[in-house]
């Protein structure tokens, strides 16, 4: 999996690429770990082609440790195989997610 990061609006935006699963979910945290504990994220997963019960627990692992730190974590766009595990699961209901990535750091 690829990682690239940004900055918009005091938002950290990672670009997520690849597979999200239970041997690139590490990669995902370990890379959270390296950003400041009180920093906002906005991750974007477009471009993500498969996501398993690890990968989505490694997003609601990080969810639970921004929000103990007072940041925020939100999802953006969803690609149809993501958005399917997301509602098979009823994972949505634990995210604010977006259409669009300027959305998301905007609200």
């Amino acid at each position: 999996m690829n990682i690239s990061e940004k900055t918009v609006n005091h938002y950290t935006i990672l670009s997520l690429q690849g597979i999200l699963n239970a041997s690139s979910a590490p990669t995902l945290r370990n890379y959270i770990a390296g950003l400041p504990e009180a920093q906002s994220l906005v991750i974007d997963l477009e471009k993500i082609e498969f996501l398993d019960s690890s990968g989505l627990g490694a997003l609601v692992g990080i969810a639970r440790k921004k929000k103990s730190s007072s940041a925020v974590m939100k999802l953006a766009r969803m690609n149809d195989r993501v958005k399917k595990v997301f509602e098979i699961t009823q994972a949505y209901t634990l995210f604010d997610i977006y259409d669009d990535v300027s959305a998301a750091a905007e609200a």
